[in-house]
């Protein structure tokens, strides 16, 4: 059975008229942005069903046939979502556009992990004022080549106006839309997963998502999926494994700048794992900070591992996720045993919670 990502049909072409004849107050380019306002459109407070949905031809999912760029939020499948955070996504979605012009924006952004799928967490510190830990808004932006992906991802003025002005942190993800359509096709678990889950928050109509192919001789079968699960598995936890023994050694040496880099490079092969097991792809960073966030939107439970509450813990967390490259090459990096005592036991029950997660995924039919 082919999977498709979710889109609705517009109720009808009226209210995505109405809803598109509101202008946003900021130009770009000479050009007006449509307004995505909630305020003017009906909220459906129903379970989607499934004739709700659009459908298409085995070969692939167009959204063409949609008549404008975007997409209102109403008239997507957010019910589940709570208003005010619709509204942070509405937000969102009109930042990342409002940073390209017009012929650089992305050709599509979806919605996936937790807040597409339902499951995601946060937990208020005592006094109310910040989270322990909170699952992030994910979105693919697909771009139209390697070069669009890359200036996106290092737009510091697009992420710091996110972190600014949305409450909620946003896992802004950015891919070629033929690596995506390339990952769709070949069954690899991210991107399928993408397809069963995801919401299309924005549309240009001029791109179209694969969709998962028969297995043939390019796509694993799920005994292969499987077997290459378990290997992978057996390969960066047992790394994982073989690193903490090398974190011990350099505690009990008191040599605290390479004991922090075999803990980063604990913590990455675990992450590393997870990803592999539960999703089949990982990306190609060292970055512990863009792991988590990966690792979080397939498995929201990981959050609770580096707790976000404090300052003390984000800089410990911090210290951690340096460590790949100032224990190495800084002469003035420093880290204090107690801080590394700390990372230590959250990257002790990161193993625990990895093995048990990665374990399960193993043993059941969703591999």
């Amino acid at each position: 059975m082919a999977k498709q990502i979710v889109s609705l049909e517009p109720h009808s072409s009226q209210a995505f008229s109405s809803a598109f004849s509101l202008e946003s107050p900021s130009t770009i380019d000479s050009e007006k942005i449509p307004s995505l306002s909630l305020s003017h459109l009906s909220l459906n407070n129903r379970p989607l069903s499934h004739s709700s949905f659009s459908h298409h031809s085995p070969s692939q999912l167009s959204l063409s046939h949609l008549p404008l760029s975007h997409i209102p939020l109403s008239h997507l499948p957010l019910s589940h979502i709570p208003r005010a955070k619709q509204l942070e996504l509405e937000k969102a979605v009109e930042i990342i556009l409002a940073s390209m012009i017009k012929k650089e924006r992305p050709k599509m952004l979806i919605l996936f992990g937790s807040y597409a799928r339902g499951d995601w967490v946060e937990s208020l510190t005592d006094d109310g004022m910040s989270y322990h830990y909170q699952s992030c808004f994910d979105v693919l932006a697909v771009m139209k080549n390697a070069a669009l992906v890359r200036k996106i991802e290092r737009k510091t003025s697009l992420h710091k106006r996110l972190k600014r002005e949305v409450a909620t942190p946003v896992h802004l993800i950015a891919e070629d839309a033929y690596d995506v359509n390339n990952r769709i096709s070949q069954g690899v678990r991210f991107y399928s997963d993408m397809v069963d889950d995801g919401i299309v928050l924005y549309d240009t109509g001029k791109f179209s998502l694969s969709q998962v192919q028969e297995p043939d001789v390019f796509v694993l079968s799920p005994v292969a999926r499987k077997r290459q699960a378990e290997a992978d598995f057996v390969h960066w936890f047992g790394k994982a494994d073989i690193l903490m023994t090398l974190f011990h050694f350099c505690m009990a040496g008191e040599n605290y700048r390479e004991a922090s880099f075999q803990l980063h490079q604990a913590t990455e092969c675990l992450y590393n794992a997870i990803l592999l097991v539960l999703s089949g792809y990982k990306p190609r960073t060292h970055d512990l900070h863009v792991l988590s966030q990966r690792v979080a939107s397939v498995e929201p439970a990981f959050l609770r591992i580096f707790p976000q509450g404090r300052e003390e813990e984000k800089t410990k967390f911090e210290r951690l996720r340096k460590a790949y490259i100032h224990s190495r090459y800084q002469r003035q990096f420093t880290v204090t045993k107690d801080h590394l005592d700390w990372l230590a036991a959250r990257v002790q029950q990161l193993q625990t919670l990895t093995k048990i997660r990665c374990q399960a995924r193993m043993a059941s039919d969703k591999i």
